[in-house]
């Protein structure tokens, strides 16, 4: 490996890039940016033992070629930043949320014009997630040398193979861009990439206040009253602590151990020492206490403070699978994702209101039957739970296992992959004449 004094590195594999360590060379890359409006985005960075992820390299694939930003270098990343918050550039990544999340805390501002190629990648076939390596070797019939996966991208000088690594990572993501934008556009799928993108311009998607960071707590959903307060201001406490201490903040108190607290309130320090895998110093584990002693002060938290579970109905069990057979057979037809076309919570989302009646007095229509995915197979989930179509299995059927038909009617043909269906104002007859013909429905 060589190193010009013009910033090139030249790897084993023949692919340059250029090293960017001073102020004036990522002012021009961001320059060139601006006049190009696109760019491929890629980070590394650690994360394993530290509270926030310290970043150690940026990747940047131009239209010119490949730069390494070295931000060990203590670089102004600012410039770059601004570029993925601007809605005129086009910022192209792979599994981005965690390279987008550096972003928004660095300045503050929601990721604009965003292009996920794993996404996108799932729009267009059923096997999802796809790694990069394997995207590449599938759309540009390239093999990447991914061998640098476990490397400490904190140690300097970065070797000739952490340097291939990083620039491979990159340096394929506007070609795939471009082969899976023109996919998309041939099968009419262009606006549903779109709607998938702009959830990451979410800055909330970022940004959880403390009642959504308490959610993510395993153990927290049963406590109520005094001890969900006191789960609460134990888990911002955490926060402080592990923010104080650079660590991870489960590495500070366990959450099953930050549970067992604040449902017993021990306040005491020989209550709190007595608990096993506990690890913290005698004067943190003072302060945890003077917590628990002022949040006993506090006002009880109300039911609806936090998640509200609702009683399990006995039809769940049956809708809830048969839907996901559903969806399972509709993806398998459009061979997209089904992890992209549906969650488990996305299920629940329409099973429960419908068990209850409220289906179709929602103030927000659940996912499934909005947007994309309520062009192509909302319209069948209704027909399905409404009684108006049946589900048969079809061993023949050419990647979709499942058929529907109304009742006591010959099976319907096979669905149409293109084209949305409407999932409102049409009369009942003419919905089930026109049938065959639509997407997610016979």
């Amino acid at each position: 490996m060589s190193r010009p004094r013009d910033g090139t590195v030249t790897t084993s594999s023949d692919r340059s890039a250029t090293m960017i360590t001073r102020p004036r060379e990522l002012h021009r890359l961001c320059a060139h940016i601006r006049e190009t409006r696109r760019f491929g985005l890629d980070t590394e960075f650690v994360m394993e033992d530290v509270y926030e992820p310290e970043l150690c390299l940026v990747q940047v694939a131009a239209t010119d070629g490949v730069y390494l930003i070295d931000s060990k270098e203590s670089l102004d990343l600012t410039p770059l930043w601004e570029l993925v918050s601007d809605p005129q550039i086009e910022t192209v990544l792979h599994a981005g949320q965690e390279d987008l999340a550096l972003c928004v805390h660095a300045v503050n501002q929601p990721p604009r014009n965003i292009f996920d190629v794993q996404i996108a990648a799932g729009l267009l076939t059923s096997n999802y997630p796809l790694s990069l390596s394997k995207l590449v070797q599938q759309k540009l019939h390239i093999k990447l040398h991914k061998s640098q996966t476990l490397t400490d991208w904190r140690k300097r000088p970065l070797s000739e193979d952490q340097l291939l690594y990083a620039s491979e990572d990159v340096a394929y993501l506007l070609p795939l861009h471009d082969k899976l934008t023109a996919r998309l556009k041939k099968l009419g799928r262009t606006e549903w990439a779109r709607e998938e993108f702009a959830a990451f311009e979410r800055i909330d998607l970022y940004q959880r206040p403390p009642e959504a960071q308490l959610a993510r707590v395993k153990g927290t959903g049963s406590l109520h009253g005094a001890a969900l307060v006191a789960a609460l201001d134990l888990m911002q406490w955490r926060e402080q602590l592990a923010d104080r201490l650079n660590r991870p903040a489960r590495a500070v108190l366990k959450d099953h151990l930050l549970v067992e607290i604040a449902k017993h309130g021990w306040s005491k320090p020989e209550q709190v020492r007595s608990l096993r895998g506990l690890n913290l110093r005698k004067d943190h584990i003072n302060d945890l206490c003077g917590v628990l002693v002022r949040s006993a002060e506090k006002p009880p938290a109300p039911k609806s403070a936090h998640r509200t579970v609702r009683a399990e109905h006995p039809l769940d069990a049956v809708l809830v699978p048969l839907l996901t057979s559903v969806l399972r057979s509709e993806a398998a037809r459009l061979d997209i994702a089904y992890g992209l076309l549906a969650t488990k919570q996305g299920i629940a989302d329409v099973v429960e209101p419908f068990v209850d009646g409220r289906l179709d007095s929602l103030e927000r229509v659940p996912g499934l039957l909005s947007g994309w995915r309520g062009e192509v197979v909302g319209r069948t989930l209704r027909k399905v739970l409404s009684g108006s179509w049946t589900v048969q299995v079809d061993p023949a059927g050419n990647g979709s296992p499942l058929r529907f038909c109304k009742p006591s009617d010959k099976p319907a043909r096979k669905a149409s992959s293109a084209g949305p269906a409407s999932l409102s104002g049409e009369d009942d007859n003419a919905e089930d004449a026109a049938a065959a013909g639509a997407p997610g429905a016979p």
